[in-house]
């Protein structure tokens, strides 16, 4: 079973490299991650990408809208998100939970294409009809998923947790009382907690579908 695997990635790895050498690419295409039977290459970190900054309608960078080149120091991060987005996705199917609808699919698409149809790079990707419905899929119900699941209705926070946050730093807020922060320091403790429940959870997923990031830091 290692040997098909093994031999599976050295067979993407060949594969990438003879295209590459039959036509222009911005980088070679290389494996950079798995998850459960699933390898994650470059190229398709870099169409999540795209396709993210597109849905969006924001650029992933300060230099603007672009297509990642596989070489930027964030792109390690960029491969997690990926990998995060997958194990979200096969936990929704194996609940049997389909949160997102073909014609929001259909929106999203017709919104990355739109947004990118007329870039060289991204052209350069060679994406098809239906990969990049299945992705635009993917990371829509990997959005939709993450945000039920960050309901700040399930992380309710009283007034007593916001007072014992308040007593507890006391000399951040002065002379002024608890009341004229109570709201901002709830506030506060829900997103804190939601994201430390959401983080707790990606983890358990990584260990349940048997996460790689072959690139990480």
């Amino acid at each position: 079973m290692t040997f098909i695997r093994v031999s599976f990635v050295a067979l993407i790895l060949t594969s990438s490299l003879a295209v590459a050498a039959e036509q222009p690419m911005i980088s070679v295409t290389r494996v950079v991650g798995e998850v459960d039977d699933h390898f994650v290459t470059s190229r398709e970190v870099r169409i999540s990408d795209a396709i993210e900054q597109a849905l969006d309608g924001k650029p992933a960078s300060p230099e603007g809208f672009r297509i990642l080149n596989g070489n930027e120091k964030t792109f390690p991060s960029e491969v997690g998100r990926v990998l995060d987005q997958w194990i979200v996705r096969l936990e929704a199917k194996s609940l049997s939970n389909d949160p997102v609808g073909k014609s929001e699919v259909a929106r999203g698409v017709g919104v990355v294409q739109e947004k990118w149809g007329g870039s060289k790079n991204w052209n350069d990707l060679e994406v098809g009809t239906e990969e990049l419905r299945q992705m635009v899929e993917l990371q829509l119900t990997a959005r939709s998923f993450e945000k039920l699941k960050s309901d700040p209705q399930m992380t309710p926070v009283s007034d007593d947790d916001a007072l014992t946050y308040y007593k507890k730093n006391r000399l951040r807020f002065g002379s002024l009382p608890f009341s004229q922060f109570k709201d901002n320091i709830k506030a506060f403790l829900v997103k804190q907690q939601t994201e430390r429940r959401l983080a707790e959870w990606h983890e358990i997923l990584r260990r349940k579908y048997k996460v790689r990031n072959f690139i990480s830091g």
